[in-house]
């Protein structure tokens, strides 16, 4: 294994950045139910508006992450999700496709 999430968030983010685009760290999303807050989502990187990056360091990506990366889509009301696994001499990602 190799370093905790954060140091890739904050890498992954640098390089994102000097590309052009735009970044948000640790968004948080509010769920609302029946006019109460129910619950709160922290996704780790939002980009351009528009795609919601979880990043992982884990021994495989399963089916919890799936859920999770669906969770923050559903919350932020965004449509697309990238989970990459930073575990590994080689990268592991997966795309997560929101169809609310």
């Amino acid at each position: 294994m190799g370093f905790f999430e954060k140091v890739y968030e904050n890498a992954l983010s640098h390089e994102l950045r000097l590309t052009g685009l735009s970044v948000a760290q640790q968004q948080g999303y509010d769920v609302v139910y029946k006019d109460i807050l129910a619950g709160h989502y922290i996704a780790d990187l939002i980009v351009e508006g528009r795609l919601v990056v979880e990043l992982k360091v884990a021994r495989a990506l399963n089916d919890f992450h799936l859920a999770q990366c669906a969770n923050y889509l559903r919350a932020s009301n965004l449509r697309l999700g990238l989970i990459m696994n930073f575990a590994h001499a080689r990268l592991e990602f997966r795309r997560v496709v929101s169809n609310f």
